[in-house]
């Protein structure tokens, strides 16, 4: 809430309510996603992309960075092992994923060291995965082929 507060030199400067005056590395307590799962993700990829909503709105973004990707791609794969709830890794498990194949189709760049093969069968199943984004699904798609090409490791 919003208060007014005298000013000494004019009219009423309005006082930030508490908030406002947190940073923007604990506002996401304030903005706490409606599904659980995805708001530690969430928190992650609006710090590695400022502007980002959420973790598929920075995956997605065509102007997100190879850089960004990079970075968003290793803090999901640390969610893949570390997240509390099966449901929590699955959704990271997803993230990393898309997270790949964006870089591999927006900047014709394999920032992973998963085999083509590994890759390839992930983009699958992202492709075809109904409670993700379609924007996602599509992109995955597209880097099934790319993946293909990519040498086993």
């Amino acid at each position: 809430m919003t208060t007014e507060q005298p000013h000494p030199s004019g009219p009423a400067r309005r006082k930030p309510d508490s908030s406002e005056t947190l940073g923007d590395t604990l506002r996401w307590a304030f903005e706490f996603s409606a599904e659980h799962t995805h708001s530690g993700p969430d928190f992650i990829a609006r710090e590695i992309v400022p502007g980002a909503a959420n973790a598929f709105e920075a995956i997605l973004a065509p102007t997100t960075s190879l850089e960004a990707l990079c970075e968003l791609k290793s803090a999901f794969k640390m969610l893949r092992s570390s997240s509390a709830s099966a449901a929590e890794r699955s959704l990271a498990a997803r993230l990393y994923a898309g997270t790949i194949a964006a870089a591999l189709i927006r900047h014709r760049t394999n920032i992973s060291s998963q085999s083509g093969a590994n890759l390839a069968r992930a983009f699958g199943e992202l492709s075809t995965d109904d409670s993700m984004p379609e924007r996602l699904r599509e992109i995955a798609a597209l880097a099934i082929d790319f993946a293909k090409n990519q040498p086993n490791h």
